[in-house]
C-alpha cells in the first residue's frame, strides 16, 4: 500500500466535527491507499484540532494543518457559508509544490467509495474533474447552460496547472468584480474561470441532495441519464448533503442521515448537540411526524375500503 492520496478540506470551528466525519469515512472506504489530509484552519480551536489529529492518526491517516491567507478574499460576501468557502480556491498555493494533484472534498459529505478510483482518473488535459451541478437554477447567475456548470463540493485538481496559470488569482478577481450578482460566489467564480476546462465525473462522486427531485422532475437538461442518476442514488461514492437540511440537524430526512450519524457517533463529537435541537423544534418535528403518520393510516384505511368494496362487488 505505497500509494498516497492527498485530500483537502477547509472549515471553521462550526464544521470541524463534520470534517472529521468526512475524513474517517474516507479512510474506511479507501483501504487500498494511504490518505494524507490537508486542512485549512479557519479559526478552529486548538483543542478541536488535537481531537481531529488523534482521530485521523488512530485510523491510519495523516493530517497537515495550514493557516489561511485571507488577503485575496477580504471584503467578499460569505453569506451563510463562512470564509472557508473561498479557501479551496487557494489550495494550490498552500499545498507543497511537490504535490501535483489533490482531491478537495466539502466537509458536509460522507465518503462511501474507494477514493483511489477517483485519484487514478485521467484528467485528459483538464484543470479539474467535477460533477455537474444537479440544480437547474444555480448556473443561471453566470448565464451558463446546466451541462456547463459543475458543483465545487468535490474537485480533483491539477495543482501544477492551477499554479502555472494562477487560477486562484483569476477566480478571486472574478469574485470581487461579480460578487454583487452571484448567489454562490465561489462556485460561480470557479465555473466562470474554468469554463470548458473541467472533466465531467459520474454523479455518484458527488451525490447532491437535489438528485432525488432531479431524477423525477428536472432530469431534462442534465447531461446524466436517468440510469446514471438512479445508480448514484443507490450506490453513491460521495454523499454531499447540499442545502440547509444537514444530517446533524433535527429537520433532515435524507436517506443517508442514519449512516452519517453512525459515523459521527464514532468521533469525539458523538454527543454534539444539533444546532436546531430545541424544545420548539422537537415539538414541531414530532407534530409533523404525527401528521404524516395519520395521513399514512388514512391511506391504508382508504385502500382497505376500496379493496373490500371491490371484493364484495365481485
Amino acid at each position: 500500500m505505497n500509494q498516497t492520496i492527498h485530500v483537502a478540506a477547509c472549515c471553521d470551528e462550526n464544521y470541524i466535527a463534520y470534517a472529521g466525519v468526512m475524513m474517517i469515512s474516507a479512510l474506511e472506504a479507501t483501504p487500498t491507499a494511504k490518505i494524507h489530509f490537508h486542512l485549512i484552519n479557519c479559526n478552529i480551536a486548538a483543542s478541536s484540532l488535537e481531537k481531529l489529529e488523534n482521530l485521523v492518526g488512530e485510523r491510519g491517516g495523516r493530517l497537515h494543518i495550514y493557516l489561511p491567507n485571507d488577503d485575496l478574499y477580504r471584503g467578499l460576501p460569505t453569506l451563510r457559508y463562512g470564509e472557508a468557502v473561498y479557501q479551496r480556491i487557494n489550495l494550490p498555493e498552500y499545498i507543497p509544490s511537490d504535490i501535483d494533484r489533490l482531491i478537495y472534498i466539502d466537509s458536509d459529505t460522507l465518503v462511501l467509495g474507494d477514493l483511489n478510483e477517483l485519484w487514478q482518473t485521467d484528467l485528459k488535459g483538464k484543470l479539474v474533474a467535477a460533477v455537474e451541478n444537479l440544480s437547474p437554477t444555480a448556473c443561471q447567475d453566470i448565464g451558463f447552460a446546466r451541462t456547463e456548470y459543475f458543483n465545487s463540493g468535490l474537485l480533483l485538481m491539477d495543482l501544477d496547472g492551477w499554479r502555472k496559470e494562477k487560477i486562484h488569482q483569476q477566480v478571486s478577481e472574478y469574485a470581487r468584480d461579480n460578487a454583487h450578482r452571484l448567489q454562490y460566489v465561489d462556485q460561480c467564480s470557479l465555473n466562470a474561470v474554468l469554463k470548458d476546462r473541467w472533466l465531467r465525473l459520474g454523479p455518484d462522486w458527488n451525490q447532491q441532495s437535489d438528485i432525488y427531485k432531479v431524477v423525477i422532475k428536472y432530469h431534462e437538461g442534465s447531461s446524466y441519464s436517468q440510469a446514471n442518476l438512479q445508480n448514484a442514488i443507490l450506490n453513491p461514492s460521495v454523499v454531499h448533503f447540499t442545502g440547509k437540511k444537514k444530517p446533524w440537524k433535527i429537520y433532515c430526512f435524507h436517506p443517508f442521515k442514519k449512516r452519517y450519524q453512525q459515523v459521527l457517533a464514532s468521533t469525539p463529537w458523538a454527543n454534539l448537540r444539533a444546532p436546531d435541537d430545541t424544545l420548539g423544534n422537537r415539538l414541531s418535528y414530532y407534530t409533523a411526524f404525527r401528521q404524516l403518520w395519520k395521513c399514512y393510516r388514512r391511506r391504508l384505511a382508504l385502500n382497505k375500503f376500496h379493496e373490500e368494496k371491490t371484493n364484495n362487488g365481485s
